[in-house]
């Protein structure tokens, strides 16, 4: 029974390495606990967005915003949206991690490829389909917080403008001795920086460009909430063709490793 449990759990690769038992029960494990802790996941998630984020209209987010940039020195980052950025950008990590871990649980439970009676495997596939979207779609807010502090970071450019001036004087004298002329003359520069006109649409864009963000990163941890209650919800429905695709029971020569979950 070992050699056969073992034989079955082998039979994943990376590359041209076979995994071996003690790394197939890791995974399985830690894809376990994972799965498990979709619903807690999510109601975690669903506390830390009422936590987070205040009823508030945009309307009233963006008078708060341009109350603090009046106040802020030129160039200061908005202090609230880099805060939000950040706890996304490290949000979307863990659950980018705990779904790979999910998707693993699902590959190592896959049966060896056989004619027929494979309605279970193709549950598994479509579960394992969805949650690798959910996946990618959630690691793209990893690069979120980059791209909106580069596009900050490209309006004040415009909205604190600077014009270099120079200033250049000349001086002349002339000397006269013994009929001679003699003649000195003398440069000097100075170089100054002029604030130039400040523009209201750029201070404006800024302010735009942070309520853009904040509404983003709402919307965001609402997403990842959100694909852990449909995560939950697959797991939870599909769960004996999920564990047990051929329908084997344990018996079945193309049964998975079912003790995991």
């Amino acid at each position: 029974m070992f050699y056969i449990l073992y034989s079955l759990i082998e039979t994943p690769t990376f590359g041209s390495r076979r995994l071996s038992f003690c790394e197939a029960m890791d995974f399985l494990a830690s894809g376990a606990a994972a799965i498990a802790k979709l619903e807690a996941r999510s109601v975690e998630l669903h506390g830390l967005i009422g936590s987070t984020f205040p009823p508030k209209s945009l309307d009233a987010i963006s008078a708060e915003f341009e109350a603090q940039a009046s106040s802020a020195a030129p160039g200061a980052p908005n202090a609230t949206v880099a805060k939000l950025v950040t706890l996304v950008r490290e949000e979307a990590a863990r659950s980018v991690d705990e779904l790979k871990q999910a998707e693993m649980w699902i590959y190592l439970k896959a049966p060896a490829v056989s004619d027929g009676n494979n309605f279970g495997v193709d549950v598994q596939n479509f579960v394992a389909g969805e949650i690798k979207a959910m996946r990618v779609a959630i690691q793209e807010m990893v690069d979120s917080a980059s791209k909106y502090h580069w596009d900050r970071a490209t309006g004040l450019e415009k909205a604190i403008v600077n014009e270099p001036a120079s200033e250049i004087s000349e001086s002349k004298s002339e000397e006269k001795e013994n009929d001679k002329t003699t003649t000195k003359s003398s440069t000097s520069s100075k170089s100054t920086t002029k604030s130039g006109p400040k523009i209201l649409d750029f201070q404006r864009y800024l302010v735009s460009l942070d309520v853009k963000q904040y509404f983003a990163c709402y919307n965001q941890l609402v997403d990842m909430r959100n694909c852990y209650a449909k995560a939950n919800a697959l797991f939870i429905k599909n769960q004996k063709r999920l564990s047990d695709p051929r329908g084997d029971g344990g018996d079945g020569p193309d049964r998975g490793v079912m003790s995991m979950f």
